[in-house]
């Protein structure tokens, strides 16, 4: 697509945020509380055998959870069997029940086949290959939709959003194509859907595996994506976080994860 038509999207975006960020308190509001965030892309499915570890990735995760405690997790190439088993949680799940107990919810949404429209069943295992969210919460509103543009792969890429905070704060995940110029359009469509959602509540974090950084004068640069007065936060690389004026960023930093070709994000708020 040519520059300019991404930069129209980004604009209509931007636009229809604006209402969304006038109307976040750029205060923290009474009773703020901390939340720490964890973003993990576990190249889980076994397509890609260049990152696939068999389930070390899953395992590190799982270690990575335990040891920062987090409210919210995103993740990006997994396998449902991770977050749901046979008789109980998988091993995602299981470890924030570890610290939470019965207080998580669980938002598991696969990408689909894009010559069949099917679920796609990705994983080497059989399982459905995806996207997810685990967090600290006892209400369950999950939203989760699928891009209209597309790039040639088999995947069809998908976005998903759970209320973490009543009234408060959703958090959305996704993992966008490697096609830098799909990306962008991709990134800016999720950026209108958020602006014009219902469901959405005042404040947002979007957290995920954009396949877009920082690159200046390009048209794909993931700046172009980030609606005016969000915050925004990175790996180095790809994983991007995005957040509106009423969640206050405290730190953030990235380290490697073993098992995986993408680093463990970690950002702090108060919201």
């Amino acid at each position: 697509m040519k520059e300019w038509r991404i930069r129209a999207l980004v604009l209509v975006a931007a636009s229809a945020l604006t209402v969304l960020l006038t109307s976040s308190a750029a205060a923290l509001p009474a009773g703020a509380r901390p939340l720490e965030l964890l973003q993990m892309n576990l190249c889980n499915s076994g397509e890609s055998t260049s990152c696939y570890s068999f389930g070390y990735a899953v395992t590190e995760a799982v270690e990575m959870i335990h040891r920062y405690r987090p409210q919210v997790v995103t993740l990006q190439e997994i396998c449902r069997d991770d977050l749901y088993a046979p008789h109980g949680w998988g091993k995602l799940a299981q470890a924030m029940a570890d610290l939470y107990g019965s207080s998580i919810e669980v938002d598991f949404t696969p990408t689909r086949n894009r010559l069949t429209g099917a679920e796609y069943h990705g994983c080497v295992n059989g399982e459905l290959y995806g996207i997810g969210i685990v967090h600290r919460a006892t209400t369950h509103d999950v939203h989760q939709g699928w891009y209209a543009t597309q790039s040639r792969g088999g995947e069809v890429r998908a976005w998903t959003c759970s209320t973490v905070l009543r009234d408060r704060l959703t958090v959305c995940t996704t993992h966008l194509t490697i096609n830098r110029d799909v990306a962008a359009r991709q990134c800016a469509e999720l950026m209108t859907t958020l602006a014009t959602a219902t469901w959405r509540t005042p404040d947002v974090i979007i957290s995920g595996d954009l396949n877009l950084q920082v690159e200046p004068g390009q048209p794909h640069d993931v700046r172009r994506c980030v609606p005016p007065g969000f915050d925004r936060h990175d790996d180095g690389s790809v994983q991007q976080v995005f957040s509106t004026g009423g969640v206050h960023w405290i730190e953030g930093s990235h380290e490697p994860l073993p098992g995986t070709d993408h680093p463990l994000l970690i950002q702090s708020f108060e919201v």
